[in-house]
């Protein structure tokens, strides 16, 4: 978001007009009925403690009784769309249990023949004395393998082959899944097999290989965050202290808009390449989580000083320039 924003107040991109945007309540009217197969279901999961099987079984009743009672827009469900949807959901079903079968065969040959163990003993070796070296040569491996495989899939083999290797040197479970689910999900940005992104490209019809590039800058803060799992677990709600917690995502939020800031060059007016490099260095600062070592105690003292002090000149220096004063 802080990317999309900055970049689009550089290039002068404005809001829609006003008159062109429907009233909440006005949608809200029509449209409440989205709403509540997704309320039913997530109720009947943290509520009820139901099974996922019937809370979804609860959910979609609730979609036919409001798809054949009420309807969208004067059009309501028929049997012809239910026999679709069924289609639809079945095809997708086979295609997903397709890439899982794939992925699970190359499970199994990794598991038969012992290379999956041997791979996590050698990411254990290689990087056993360096936690951050372990996770770069992690975090490189999920994107190759992740290359040209859809999300679940990725996600399936990462976990088979890959985690193992981040809970044996002491990684939390949790931040172990969602380190590989993150940056094996990445392959979909990274070239050269920037699937989303060629994608894409080919939609907006630009240049493959550059939009993939540019896609990687604007999702880096996806190629940062989960390491930042692995070093605070704060980040994944994993601690006792509500306050640290608080603290350690609201120093991570700002650091990304400081760093973002720093990236595109710009943040109420285009920033110089020293400014830019402040904000830069004030923004790596509030995202390094001090629990990396004694050193970093201090990095979100002095990132939100630097900070808040370049933020206060580049606000003050846009209002210099919106009263008529020149600034030399």
């Amino acid at each position: 978001f802080f990317q999309a924003d900055l970049e689009a107040a550089r290039r002068g991109i404005t809001p829609i007009e006003s008159e062109l945007i429907p009233s909440l309540i006005s949608v809200l009217k029509t449209g409440w009925i989205f709403i509540a197969p997704f309320a039913v279901l997530i109720y009947a999961l943290f509520w009820l403690n139901w099974e996922v099987q019937t809370a979804a079984i609860a959910a979609c009743l609730i979609t036919l009784v409001a798809g054949f009672a009420l309807g969208y827009q004067g059009k309501r469900m028929s049997p012809r769309d239910i026999y679709e949807s069924f289609y639809e959901t079945g095809t997708s079903i086979l295609e997903i249990m397709m890439l899982v079968a794939g992925a699970s065969f190359i499970i199994g040959i990794l598991f038969v023949t012992g290379l999956g163990s041997a791979f996590t003993l050698l990411l254990v070796k290689v990087g056993g004395d360096s936690l951050v070296l372990l996770l770069v040569l992690t975090g490189l491996v999920c994107i190759i393998l992740g290359m040209g495989m859809p999300t679940l899939a990725v996600y399936v083999l990462l976990a088979a082959v890959i985690a193992p290797s981040l809970v044996e040197v002491g990684i939390s479970p949790l931040a172990a899944h969602m380190f590989i689910l993150y940056l094996g999900m990445m392959s979909f940005l990274t070239p050269p097999v920037a699937i989303a992104a060629f994608f894409a490209a080919n939609l907006a019809k630009a240049p493959p290989m550059a939009t993939g590039w540019t896609s990687m800058r604007f999702g880096w803060t996806a190629y940062v965050v989960p390491f930042l799992f692995v070093f605070s677990p704060a980040l994944l709600l994993q601690n006792d202290d509500a306050l640290v917690t608080v603290i350690t995502i609201a120093t991570a939020a700002l650091g990304v808009w400081l760093v973002s800031s720093g990236m595109i060059g710009y943040f109420v007016r285009p920033m110089n390449m020293a400014v830019r490099v402040g904000f830069l260095f004030a923004g790596v600062l509030l995202i390094t989580p001090s629990e990396i070592g004694v050193w970093t105690a201090w990095t979100d003292v002095v990132g939100a000083i630097a900070g808040g002090l370049l933020v206060s000149v580049e606000i003050m220096a846009r209002r210099r320039l919106s009263t008529g004063t020149i600034i030399r």
